[in-house]
């Protein structure tokens, strides 16, 4: 899982390695007028003849939320530059700013991430409107006391960082000429834009769980199966037997076939359910189907409609959980 950057010093680093990879691919320096409505700055940008960006520290005299200012776009010889995207990383994260790093808490790789506001103030502008329109993948990231979706725009240090950088700068020039036609606002794509903007409302309503909680289910995973294991032992017939593998939670078989198959899960958020959902039906290998499949889900948390019509269809059912002190209660 990918967890938000917090300390300022991890973010100078980030910086550091972010803006020499960049100056090493984009090797041309010049002075320039970078514009966007109503003012402009002349300031100094970096660039490969196709595509810039500009580097400044803005304090609080400036901007309302001190960042370092990370203007990009597309590159002209003369005349002034104007600024696709801007992909900036306030000292102090804030959501009102839409770029961030991030580290891989397995790997300890470091990410510019950007939660796709791209702005312009043009109709058909907007964050739902480019994440629906890019196709996109926001991936979560974990904060202090919540989650964060957010996609990953490059590694920070890598041989690919400034290819993946310019192709995100394109895909934000190319979204706002597509807005620019008109494309963002047929009745299609704002039923897209509907869809996915009700996926982060449901997002939204999850995400004020603490994070402290997320942890506690995440290393309790083994005590919930075990509590499963001992709620399924008590009515286990003398040709049953319980298994579990690297790939199935928990698993019941009767004279060597699949009866019954249990996942367990730390969250009902999409992401989550959708994994349960595939890891059942995939690890179901009973052959004339009369295999019970189970998701173990924490007690109290909601299920989309459209994902439990899924459910039900797939014919999988469900358990909850609840912890009480040391001990896991179910409930079916």
């Amino acid at each position: 899982m990918l967890n938000l950057i917090k300390s300022t010093m991890e973010k100078i680093d980030a910086q550091d390695r972010l803006e020499a990879r960049l100056q090493k691919a984009w090797r041309e320096q010049e002075k320039r007028v970078v514009v966007w409505r109503p003012d402009s700055r002349r300031m100094t940008v970096h660039h490969n003849g196709r595509y810039w960006y500009g580097s400044l520290p803005l304090g609080e005299k400036e901007v309302s939320i001190p960042r370092r200012w990370y203007p990009f776009g597309e590159y002209r010889e003369s005349g002034n530059l104007e600024i696709a995207v801007e992909l900036n990383i306030p000292w102090k994260n804030d959501r009102r700013v839409s770029g961030f790093f991030a580290k891989d808490a397995e790997t300890g790789a470091v990410y510019l991430m950007h939660d796709g506001g791209v702005g312009g103030g043009r109709k058909g502008v907007g964050r739902t409107a480019f994440l629906a329109w890019s196709n996109l993948e926001p991936v979560r990231v974990a904060g202090e006391d919540d989650i964060r979706l957010a996609v990953v725009v490059a590694p920070v240090d890598a041989s690919s960082t400034a290819a993946d950088v310019a192709r995100f700068v394109q895909l934000a020039i190319d979204f706002k000429e597509a807005a620019a036609r008109g494309e963002t606002t047929t009745p299609q794509a704002l039923a897209a834009q509907r869809r996915f903007g009700k996926y982060f409302d449901e997002f939204a309503g999850k995400k004020r769980r603490r994070r402290l909680e997320e942890i506690e289910y995440i290393s309790r995973h083994g005590d919930i199966v075990r509590a499963v294991h001992d709620w399924r032992e008590r009515t286990l017939r003398s040709n049953e037997k319980i298994f579990k593998d690297g790939y199935v939670d928990l698993g019941v078989q009767a004279g060597g076939v699949l009866r019954e198959i249990y996942e367990v899960k730390s969250s009902c958020e999409r992401q989550a359910l959708y994994t349960a959902i595939g890891q059942v039906v995939v690890h179901d290998d009973s052959a004339n189907g009369d295999c019970k499949r189970f998701l173990v889900l924490p007690d109290g948390e909601a299920i989309p409609a459209d994902v439990a019509r899924a459910l039900t269809r797939a014919d999988i059912s469900l358990i909850r959980f609840t912890f009480r002190g040391e001990k896991v209660r179910l409930s079916h």
